[in-house]
């Protein structure tokens, strides 16, 4: 089944870039790292030693072809030029594109066994993984399926803990399962809001900019959060400058009950271990730059809540003990009702005939196998794509047909 799927993810790509081709839109940002993607995609081989990455290279890069088509769609704009609101967006999109450009390239190869496909930088990047970005923002009629799971991570997340030692939740789950989305309805519930203040974001991606300090990189963040100007924050540089940071973060939540989410974390080293823990302010300035627990006061309690894929990492901040396994969705529902949002949302473009859609429900719930952010991504490639599925074929036949695209490997 996961090779099927990174084949049609694949197929639904090549088609709705083509058809992006056909258009003519030269405007459309990063169309030539787009048709790289497409033409190394077209040859390559899947298999199950690379489906499961590949896969998430697609989820990723179906997404920015999405997102790509917003930003060159908005109107009266000149090449390259969008409207303001938009232009926060446009470095970190770059960001990612080269990234997942990058992975694509490194699975190809592996798979192939070819030493040609990508570059030293590349290779080197593609370790890293991808550059994912996520807020705190969160539209919350268009998630579906996690009231159980929720009423479950609050109980965790607001049980009553003393003065002196801060409570910690670590969500743990496959890519894809809805993480980030149960962050963000702790991180935006009432009892969260009346309870925590301030409550700080921090998107804790895979890669970081070449050469920098990524603990700096978390502290600038958070002093960022809580207001403080960016020169100023920057201009704290020198031999001192993470212990500095760590000071400044101590002191702007020193007395205050907070809560902190780091969400999509990978670093496994012991600065970022046992941040709940009871740790005393350090004596000697040096200290302060050995962990960044030293950063979160515990005098007036608070909440850490984390996110990751690698159950190690949350274990290591928060405790075994804290953990909350995210489960798949059990109720295909709630799946079926995040894939018609995701085509609700782009209908005024749509060529699908919806009726067509609905006679592939079942096999479009398997394909997504009870993952939210499958669902939505399968809903977003339908809408994007001129392709309907034939009435008197089922998915499994039309997956066959995307055979001159891509050899699958059972």
């Amino acid at each position: 089944m996961a090779v099927e799927v990174v084949q049609f993810l694949v197929k639904k790509f090549v088609d709705s870039f083509t058809e992006e081709a056909a258009d003519g839109e030269a405007e459309l940002p990063f169309r030539a790292q787009f048709h790289d993607m497409r033409a190394e995609l077209e040859k390559a081989s899947v298999s199950p030693s690379n489906a499961d990455e590949l896969r998430e290279c697609l989820y990723e890069l179906n997404d920015l072809l999405a997102e790509c088509r917003r930003l060159a769609n908005r109107p009266n704009h000149q090449r390259w030029c969008f409207a303001q609101s938009d232009a926060w967006r446009f470095p970190k999109t770059k960001k990612r594109v080269t990234a997942v450009r990058r992975r694509v390239l490194q699975c190809v190869e592996n798979d192939s066994g070819g030493n040609g496909a990508a570059s030293q930088e590349d290779s080197a990047v593609a370790t890293a993984g991808l550059d994912r970005w996520t807020t705190s923002w969160l539209e919350r009629s268009r998630i579906h399926g996690f009231d159980q799971q929720l009423a479950e991570l609050e109980s965790m997340a607001f049980r009553d803990c003393g003065a002196g030692r801060l409570n910690g939740v670590g969500i743990v789950g496959m890519g894809g399962i809805g993480k980030t989305a149960l962050a963000q309805l702790l991180f935006s519930s009432p009892r969260a809001k009346g309870r925590f203040f301030p409550r700080i974001w921090m998107c804790m991606s895979r890669t970081a900019s070449a050469g920098a300090d990524r603990r700096k990189e978390v502290l600038q963040g958070m002093l960022m959060a809580l207001g403080h100007e960016e020169d100023a924050i920057l201009s704290i540089d020198g031999s001192d400058s993470l212990a500095e940071l760590v000071i400044a973060v101590y002191e702007q939540l020193k007395g205050m009950r907070f809560l902190v989410v780091f969400d999509d974390v990978w670093h496994i080293d012991s600065w970022y271990a046992d941040v709940v823990g009871g740790q005393n302010a350090p004596g000697r300035t040096d200290d302060w730059s050995e962990r960044l627990a030293f950063a979160l006061p515990k005098e007036r309690g608070g909440l850490v809540v984390v996110t990751s894929r690698l159950e190690q990492a949350a274990e290591a901040m928060v405790g075994k003990s804290c953990l909350s396994r995210v489960r798949p969705l059990a109720d295909s529902e709630s799946c079926w009702a995040i894939f018609t949002d995701a085509l609700s949302q782009s209908q005024e473009k749509m060529t699908l005939d919806l009726a067509t859609v609905n006679n592939f429900k079942q096999e479009i719930l398997e394909t997504c196998g009870g993952l939210p952010s499958a669902a939505k991504t399968m809903g977003d490639i339908f809408a994007t794509s001129s392709v309907s599925p034939p009435a008197s074929t089922s998915t499994s036949q039309e997956l066959g047909k995307s055979d001159h695209i891509i050899t699958g490997h059972c």
